[in-house]
């Protein structure tokens, strides 16, 4: 439902941790004892002399030889920037030899999976969470969602929900509507990324409610919520009456809902022209 809302978007658990903020680095850059060197057992991994300033700092190079933060930083470039996979974990790694951080082992746990390595990411991800991390629940439920194994996927995204993080009620929705057929689950958990704004679980309650439910006046309700949020009148209306056939009366009770709901933190107030 990008240029239509009847296209289905697939909540994938791939869910980079590279892409998440980084700013955990820079707090740690920051709050580092300067005084300290680390010593690395592992050569400092190449570097192609292009990417420099490009990517990432001369001064972050020179910082690297004995910092595992920087070393972690530059790692993350090749991972988010790059998408080279194999010359971040060798950063990952050259950083972890100094000092393992939740933050590298994390990291390599990620650029593992990426490569389908999983066995040797499953062990970086528990490093991670020994060390502190809890963004890391969500990679490994993404892992576990690779292999099609549905009730450890579920398992740690709900510990990743329990520790807030944003991607996991709509990751739990999807899984649960999808994967395990539980709707109730599914429409509970959509109704959690609802309350964080979360527009793709609109549209996916939707359907929800249209295909699985069978509450056309719901799935009419969610879906008119998202025009001027994040589709248009035409492409709302179109799903609601060609392609669902749902009739205008159910179209405007739907309507009515959203609209007096507090249920709905965004609503649409425009005429439907019904």
């Amino acid at each position: 439902m990008i240029q239509k809302l009847t296209k289905l978007i697939l909540i994938s658990f791939l869910i980079i941790y590279f892409t998440a903020c980084n700013d955990s680095l820079q707090n740690n850059k920051n709050e580092k004892n300067k005084q300290i060197e680390y010593k690395s057992n592992l050569p400092m991994p190449e570097l192609e002399e292009k990417h420099i300033n490009q990517y990432f700092k001369l001064s972050t190079v020179i910082n690297a030889k004995s910092d595992p933060i920087p070393a972690t930083q530059i790692g993350y470039a090749y991972a988010n920037k790059l998408q080279d996979y194999e010359k971040a974990l060798q950063w990952f790694e050259y950083s972890n030899s100094m000092k393992p951080t939740a933050d590298n082992s994390a990291y390599a746990c990620s650029a593992l999976q990426q490569l389908k390595q999983y066995e040797k990411a499953l062990t970086w991800c528990n490093n991670a969470i020994s060390l502190g991390s809890t963004q890391v629940f969500i990679v490994l439920a993404s892992i576990y969602n690779e292999q099609e194994n549905y009730q450890e996927t579920e398992k740690w995204l709900l510990k990743a929900f329990d520790s807030k993080n944003k991607d996991a009620p709509i990751s739990l929705g999807y899984l649960y509507a999808n994967n395990l057929k539980d709707y109730v689950k599914a429409e509970q958990y959509y109704k959690e990324a609802i309350k964080i704004r979360d527009l793709e679980a609109f549209h996916n309650l939707s359907r929800l409610y249209h295909h699985n439910l069978h509450d056309d006046i719901k799935a009419s309700a969610y879906a008119i919520a998202l025009i001027g949020n994040k589709y248009s009148y035409q492409s709302v209306m179109n799903l609601l009456k060609k392609d669902w056939q749902i009739p205008n009366e159910t179209i405007k009770k739907g309507y009515e809902l959203q609209l007096n709901s507090p249920e709905f933190p965004i609503k649409y107030k425009g005429d439907l022209g019904l």
